[in-house]
């Protein structure tokens, strides 16, 4: 916990139980939670939870650079810890959610393509669909 007070101090938040046990959560949890999974799987450990609490927190997360936000399917809200630069892939029959490791030399060509262009580059996403392979697996 003590580490978690400290990532939150340096990046000037208020490191509140509620906060650390958000972002706990979030490092322990690679499949890109929604606001309701994190609700689900914390508001029994912390019953004064509330989901403006989390939508708030991960909101002050996102501004202060510890966690990305991605809209990967419809408009339902992802989190995502890991803000170092790749890809995702979604799963379009089980709904999972996996990181994509991407090497800087694509990411850097994807950017300047988009900037020949015109446009300035502030975010980058990068979503793959298809089938995963334990969905495959189970399919054969």
């Amino acid at each position: 916990m003590d580490n978690l007070k400290e990532a939150l101090k340096r990046k000037g938040i208020n490191p509140s139980y509620q906060r650390m046990k958000i972002f706990e959560y979030l490092q322990g949890n690679k499949s890109h939670p929604t606001v309701d999974m994190i609700y689900k799987d914390l508001s029994s450990e912390i019953p004064t939870l509330s989901k403006t609490t989390i939508y708030n927190t991960l909101k002050l997360f996102a501004e202060k650079g510890m966690i990305n936000c991605l809209l990967i399917e419809g408009n339902e809200l992802r989190f995502d810890p890991n803000t170092s630069p790749h890809g995702h892939f979604f799963c379009v029959k089980c709904g999972a959610i996996y990181d994509v490791q991407l090497d800087e030399d694509c990411i850097e060509k994807i950017k300047k393509a988009s900037s020949n262009e015109g446009h300035r580059v502030s975010e980058l996403q990068i979503t793959f669909r298809g089938i995963c392979k334990n969905c495959l697996e189970k399919l054969h």
